[in-house]
């Protein structure tokens, strides 16, 4: 994977403490000359309810339909699939806006789903958190998902299929977990389906279980899964999987030796990994897993070093909860992979990946020194860390690499960094060339220059992209165009428009108060998708303006 060239002129900012990053957003603006960027937004389609609209006050059960990625089908097709963190996968008709349920994890009480220890009720990520379809998914058919397990809960470990009898479970076995000392409450597990008809509108075929993860706890799991899209077949990376997983909140517990889990490179917790999941693919330039279920890239960074995970591409990272990736249009050779990474109690971050670096957690956060209290402050004058190979054995010393963004927990920043994407579509010609990006909870959008972010990875830890409030246009069913500052009033509108009784919203966040919960999406041409858990709406970005 190379990493982009750029001789963009840097913007380097002074280290800000969060009291005064506001005025940071307006002192980079100003040096910047930035445009004011508008997105016009308009309701897409409306998920079924699967949360509650009575309760209000818990982060997971008060959120109308906990919606989490939207994927659009390969090939051309006409139709999105959009997974719901609660169990189900629904195929979305794109021209009628019809919700079919084509697989459903949920087979806890009275739900009829798949796994019997389905955990989703604790913690934001839990549940059916993700699904993705394989580069070559026209031709095999094969998708992949995570999803979360509690062991001690009652049933069998295999999945169900009484009510999706097209599953065939004729040879499906599991794994033995992968062990997360010193003790676990919750598996992230990573199964590979085999759709036998894809056409289809539900499932038909077959599963494997390629891993599963044991977790400290529910928060910060096994949760991101993503392929290079600029790579073709016989490419090093083809039908590769980076696999972004969260540090089970070890990274901020004040036990020491749990504290070490996002540094210790004998876990795979804090991590991004590298995998190959289909052991038949790479065969000559890879080795098996321990489980014999996926294969492991030669040229990984930590492959020769004992007592590493060879999986382990970067590591030093809180909760990597989504990856996305820029490809230059002019050499598709050249590929940035970018990880928005929640924060801690300070800051929210952007970073850009690179093979084998080292994020800080829970040693920095941002690009700051994170205390044993979790506070943050000033950087030491030997900004080395160790490399942490277990909780006793190290090997030297690294540099942290830091941020090309970051925000803080103050009014006007936010709580938990979303998503977001350099613009490559077409249909927004002003927006290229752009990162847009979101806070989850408060429902704020900023955008920057992509060449800024290039600047920032410089290996100064001051150097920060500049960051632009975005303001949104919703156009309303009756033909009315309101503006507003934030996604949070539109999300509230339809949150109570569909029965929801919080005051404004749903859930408990420190800035905002309640929770917007929003993620940016694209489909296969690169237009942009914003989806909403507090009212269970997508909506498209569909007109955009700088002035």
């Amino acid at each position: 994977m190379g990493k982009i060239q750029n001789n963009a002129r840097r913007t380097v900012n002074p280290m800000l403490r969060p009291g005064v990053v506001l005025a940071a957003y307006v002192l980079c603006a100003a040096s910047a000359s930035a445009q004011q960027l508008t997105l016009e937004i308009k309701d897409y389609a409306t998920l079924p309810i699967t949360g509650s609209a009575e309760k209000f006050n818990d982060n997971v059960a008060s959120l109308l339909a906990r919606i989490n990625y939207l994927r659009d089908e390969p090939g051309g097709g006409k139709r999105f699939f959009v997974n719901d963190l609660n169990g189900p996968l629904y195929i979305l008709d794109k021209e009628t806006k019809k919700v079919t349920t084509y697989l459903n994890f949920n087979g806890r009480e009275g739900h009829g789903g798949l796994f019997h220890k389905f955990r989703f009720e604790n913690g934001q990520a839990n549940g059916f958190v993700n699904f993705l379809f394989d580069p070559d998914y026209a031709h095999n058919g094969k998708f992949y998902t995570i999803h979360l397990e509690d062991p001690s809960l009652p049933g069998s470990i295999m999945p169900d299929n009484t009510n999706f009898p097209g599953l065939k479970l004729d040879g499906y076995t599991t794994t033995p977990a992968i062990v997360t000392p010193p003790s676990h409450r919750s598996e992230g597990v990573i199964i590979e389906w085999t759709d036998t008809n894809i056409s289809n509108s539900t499932f038909e075929g077959t599963a494997r279980e390629v891993l599963r993860l044991q977790l400290n706890t529910y928060s910060h799991p096994l949760g991101e899964i993503t392929f290079n899209p600029a790579a073709r077949p016989g490419d090093p990376d083809w039908r590769v999987m980076y696999v972004g997983c969260g540090d089970s909140r070890t990274g901020e517990e004040h036990d020491p030796i749990l504290r070490l889990g996002p540094q210790r490179l004998d876990l795979l917790i804090g991590k991004i990994w590298r995998i190959i999941p289909d052991p038949n693919e790479h065969t000559s330039s890879s080795t098996i897993s321990d489980n014999g279920r996926y294969r492991i890239p030669n040229d990984n960074p930590f492959v020769k070093l004992e007592g590493a995970r060879k999986e382990i591409w970067a590591y030093g990272l809180r909760n990597p909860n989504r990856l996305t990736w820029y490809v230059d249009p002019a050499d598709h050779n050249k590929v940035t992979l970018i990880a928005h990474v929640v924060g801690l109690q300070t800051w929210e971050t952007v970073d850009i990946i690179h093979k084998g670096a080292n994020y800080g957690y829970s040693l920095r956060e941002g690009n700051e020194l994170l205390k044993p209290d979790n506070h943050t402050g000033p950087l030491p004058a030997d900004d080395h860390i160790p490399m942490q190979i277990s909780d006793t054995k190290t090997n030297g010393m690294v540099l942290p690499t830091y941020p090309v963004i970051q925000y803080g927990h103050v009014p006007g920043g936010g709580d938990a960094m979303s998503s977001g994407y350099v613009y490559q579509g077409k249909a927004l010609p002003v927006l290229r060339g752009k990162y847009i990006f979101a806070d989850i909870t408060t429902g704020n959008i900023w955008y920057t220059d992509f060449k800024d972010m290039l600047a920032a990875d410089d290996g100064d830890p001051k150097t920060m992209a500049p960051l632009h409030p975005v303001k949104i246009r919703w156009d309303t069913h009756d033909g009315s165009k309101e503006l507003y500052g934030s996604m949070a009033p539109i999300t509230a509108v339809a949150y109570h428009a569909r029965g929801g009784k919080a005051e404004t919203l749903p859930g408990r966040a420190r800035i905002s108060g309640g929770r917007s919960d929003i993620h940016f999406l694209i489909d296969n041409a690169g237009e942009l998708y914003i989806m909403s858990k507090s009212d269970g709406v997508i909506r498209a970005v569909v007109a955009a303006t700088l002035n």
